[in-house]
């Protein structure tokens, strides 16, 4: 899924077993995550993305809650 007017997420995509794939505007690595649920991380992002908020901020927030862990 392609983030259109973030300043630092350029894409974010969903794969098997949770799996969640970020890639920064800064580069083109996809960094891999694993979400603790993912289709309530997406309904997240879907709403973060729909009221014009921060992608960053909320990927941000779902690292440092433990929804969201690096692989």
């Amino acid at each position: 899924m392609q983030i259109l007017n973030s300043s630092s997420i350029a894409a974010v995509t969903f794969g098997d077993n949770n799996a969640v794939g970020v890639q920064f505007i800064s580069s083109d690595t996809e960094y891999g995550f694993v979400a603790k649920d993912q289709n309530a991380f997406r309904a997240e992002l879907e709403s973060t993305l729909a009221g014009k908020g921060s992608v960053g901020k909320m990927i941000a927030g779902a690292r440092k809650s433990g929804a969201l862990a690096a692989v």
